[in-house]
């Protein structure tokens, strides 16, 4: 390492600690000296085994690499929220914190090994301008290959300087050649709210959904509450399925859109006297009281469980699903450097009953969408998993944990997140369904179907004609994949191997190997009513955009039949938030 280089390293070590130095000292000023003079103390070893090493090791070390390493063991020891956040998710961060960013206004994802366009582009920007449409894979940026670039990199790549040009070389089902595009850089306000309609016009029922908790998510909230109020708004299902949370104050401002003005949302405590915060709703609601239901499951997390726990702890309304995630921590976003940020968990938050959501168990990765993403499948089993006893029963409350009390006297739990009100048991998908969904076998077989069948009318029916296209696309991508018993047999097989009986065994293997192989074949026929269903979806939104793609699913999905039932019947819902919760099988 060169002298010069070799300075600059050193020098970025002492500004790095210095930076850290000083944030602690005002952290730790209640703490005794002591506490602080052990602080210094270990910064001053942190440094010079950093320096040593660099300098004297047998092999030239990558500073970088060595430095993050350093970093990433101490961040190791925490909770897994507290991370260093650099270039890409740094990004990321502050775009959900501005709410906007400089690019062309379309969600890409990784399909088929390409990233591509997953959701139709958003109303007025330079994509859906330029009539780029769900399904077009983006091969090239400015010239440059995308084939084995993260989703991260290529989002990095299609942002930039607001009116700056990008050009796009795009390939399109049915088009021959890549089609190219050469758009300018607009400024997009990141919208939450995805979905936004009265559901039924009989009831006056309204159904708001919301993705994430960004910078403008409370504003989004109210201006779609007072446009179905101008459609006949008289109750309302706010849908916060798979909202993986946000921003704290994001959480606030949706809240105040139902909470009366001057009541607590939340609050947080933690080890300063700083992390002592009460959050009140500042405003009237734009609700008022109109009758409320709110949506949640295994994904919603962090400000989905502060808006879903302050309504269900005010009673303002009933929580129907699966239990939540259960991350009731608060980080602060402290700038270490102009790329690079410390996102460190400071405080825990409390709903108004005084429970925290926190899962004591919960160590899974974050669930915010910058950084990291909970564990699908096992939140999919925990969905699975509601208490089949009444809420009331003596071992169901030993089992929920410390009971605290809602406005009107009800008992609701500090444990596993948040804990509907109505808990819906929600079918666990097989291994089959699994695989065809992350494969995106749906995806792409709709980006086909659509192209060829431009003639459909919404509202139509995914015939059997359409089933089989469809089992003759998976045949035709050579669709497979190796089930856990499979895995298991032949593990069982190559130990067998090692330990010379594998001819006793070969003959009852090879007719479990035969049973496994035509459970498989059966799969496709069993999985029928789930394969209509992804292509009902599919397919709508290939033809007619992510509207028609949420709509597509109101028919077949139970949590909000039953939210519409429960809304339906007055009697019914102030009795539920007058007493216990029930289960709905």
């Amino acid at each position: 390492m060169s002298t010069k280089k070799h300075a600059l390293i050193i020098g970025a070590l002492a500004i790095l600690l210095v930076t850290v130095s000083g944030w602690l000292t005002g952290w730790v000023s209640a703490n005794s000296p002591d506490y602080y003079h052990q602080v210094q103390r270990n910064i001053e070893i942190f440094g010079r085994v950093y320096q040593e090493i660099s300098r004297k090791y047998v092999e030239e070390v990558d500073p970088g690499k060595f430095m993050k390493a350093g970093i990433q063991g101490m961040l190791a020891t925490l909770d897994p929220y507290t991370v260093l956040v650099e270039k890409e998710d740094n990004q990321e961060l502050q775009i959900m914190s501005s709410g906007k960013y400089g690019g062309l206004g379309m969600r890409i994802g990784m399909r088929g090994g390409w990233p591509t366009v997953v959701e139709p582009p958003f109303d007025g920007t330079p994509a859906l301008k330029a009539g780029i449409r769900e399904g077009d894979r983006i091969i090239a940026v400015d010239g440059a290959d995308t084939k084995g670039l993260t989703v991260s990199m290529v989002a990095n790549l299609l942002r930039g300087e607001i009116d700056s040009e990008v050009s796009l070389k795009v390939e399109r089902q049915g088009e021959a050649e890549p089609i190219e595009f050469r758009l300018i850089r607009a400024e997009i306000i990141v919208t939450d709210v995805v979905y936004v309609g009265i559901i039924d016009e009989q009831s006056g029922t309204g159904l708001i959904r919301l993705s994430h908790f960004s910078r403008n998510a409370g504003k989004d909230i109210e201006k779609a509450i007072r446009e179905l109020k101008k459609s006949g708004l008289q109750r309302l299902i706010l849908d916060l399925r798979s909202n993986p949370g946000g921003l704290l104050d994001a959480a606030v401002s949706v809240g105040e859109n139902f909470i009366k003005k001057g009541e607590l949302i939340v609050s947080t405590e933690g080890r300063t006297a700083a992390a002592a915060q009460k959050y009140l709703a500042s405003k009237s609601p734009v609700l008022e009281e109109l009758p409320l239901v709110v949506l949640v499951n295994g994904l919603s997390a962090s400000a989905s469980e502060i808006v879903a726990g302050a309504i269900q702890d005010l009673d303002r309304g009933v929580i129907i699903g699966s239990n939540t995630f259960g991350k009731g921590l608060v980080q602060t976003v402290i700038p270490i450097t102009g790329e690079a940020a410390l996102k460190v968990t400071t405080a825990k938050y409390l709903v108004p009953s005084g429970r925290s959501i926190q899962d004591p168990k919960r160590y899974l990765a974050d669930p915010s969408g910058i950084l990291y993403h909970p564990n699908a499948e096992e939140a999919r089993e925990r969905d699975n998993q509601v208490d089949a006893e009444p809420l009331n029963s003596k071992d169901a409350e030993d089992d929920l944990g410390t009971p605290y009390l809602t406005a009107n006297g009800r008992k609701v739990y500090e444990k596993h997140g948040i804990t509907p009100d109505i808990l819906i048991d929600v079918e666990k998908l097989s291994q089959f369904e699994i695989e065809l969904l992350r494969k995106t076998m749906p995806f792409q077989f709709a980006v086909v179907y659509a192209a060829q069948h431009p003639e459909l009318k919404r509202g139509f029916e995914v015939s059997p004609e359409i089933i089989q296209a469809f089992k003759a696309f998976l045949a035709e991508k050579e669709f497979d994949y190796t089930s856990e018993a499979q895995s298991a047999l032949r593990r069982v097989s190559e130990i067998a191997s090692t330990k010379d009986y594998s001819a006793a065994i070969a003959s009852p293997l090879a007719e479990i190997r035969a049973s496994l192989l035509a459970q498989k074949a059966s799969e496709f026929g069993a999985s029928t009513d789930f394969i209509m269903e992804e292509l009902q979806k599919e397919i709508s939104a290939k033809l007619w955009g992510s509207r028609a793609e949420i709509e597509a699913t109101f028919d077949d999905d139970p949590v909000i039949r039953e939210a519409i039932s429960v809304l339906n019947d007055g009697e019914r819902y102030e009795s539920i938030l007058a007493s216990a919760g029930t289960k709905v099988d």
